[in-house]
């Protein structure tokens, strides 16, 4: 991890940018659970800031229940316990079981068309400006984006960012776990040029809704744009059955 080329956001205080970039390399999966920051100093002294600076973003962090921070030990990328402990064995062993090859993506796309729109919803009644300012640069950097791996990361890390900031751990780490299960729905395969375009611009509704602090047109656009997704899906997976996959 480059720790230098982090960006800065002018938007916010030092702290705020500094937690925003670090949260960045979490939530696309740059940084994974177990994984271990610098040191104070020596993240103060790679990003060219002060040591106080640091602190007030890791300690951020801590309170947002992504990272551990113990005496002796140094700050690491948290496994929450859903990941870590029986719950995730159970519930993974239940999505494998009723996700057969027939009904994969139908059932995937359920689970989000369930769980997506109320979590945006929360999220717009509890996001901060700070929050506001990392969806938007997800939402410029999946619009500017050609490449079709990197997209799905970013699409991931932006739906990631709305459960996040519902400020709800269990819900940031429901969505975590399941993502697993919801990335076939992301798949190079099921990805166009117009389902891209449709995508973006289902993002910047619900975006605008929850910059506005809106929970019903956060939820409302959070669901249509479930919904749409998985008419364009259907249509690629049709496609799909008939044309060899290539990687133009």
């Amino acid at each position: 991890m480059e720790w230098s080329t982090l960006r800065r956001s002018p938007a916010l205080s030092l702290p705020d940018r500094l937690s925003l970039d670090i949260e960045r390399t979490i939530l696309e999966g740059e940084m994974k659970p177990g994984d271990r920051l610098p040191s104070e100093q020596a993240l103060a002294e790679q990003l060219g800031v002060s040591r106080v600076s640091v602190r007030q973003a890791l300690h951020e962090l801590e309170q947002r229940g992504l990272i551990d921070r113990k005496p002796g030990r140094g700050t690491t990328v948290r496994a929450s316990a859903l990941q870590s402990g029986s719950a995730a064995h159970s519930l993974a062993a239940l999505l494998t079981a009723t996700t057969g090859r027939g009904t994969e993506l139908t059932q995937i796309m359920e689970l989000r068309a369930l769980i997506e729109p109320p979590i945006a919803a929360l999220a717009a009644a509890r996001v901060t400006p700070r929050d506001i300012e990392q969806l938007r640069t997800f939402i410029a950097d999946m619009e500017n984006e050609t490449d079709l791996a990197r997209y799905s990361d970013l699409d991931r890390a932006f739906h990631q960012a709305i459960s996040q900031y519902t400020h709800n751990p269990l819900m940031a780490q429901l969505t975590d776990l399941i993502a697993t299960q919801i990335a076939p729905s992301r798949r190079r395969t099921l990805q166009t040029p117009e389902r891209r375009h449709i995508s973006n611009s289902g993002h910047r509704l619900i975006f605008a809704a929850i910059e506005k602090q809106d929970s019903e047109a956060a939820e409302a656009a959070a669901r249509a744009h479930v919904e749409t997704v998985f008419e364009q899906i259907l249509r690629a997976a049709a496609s799909n059955e008939t044309t060899p996959e290539t990687n133009a």
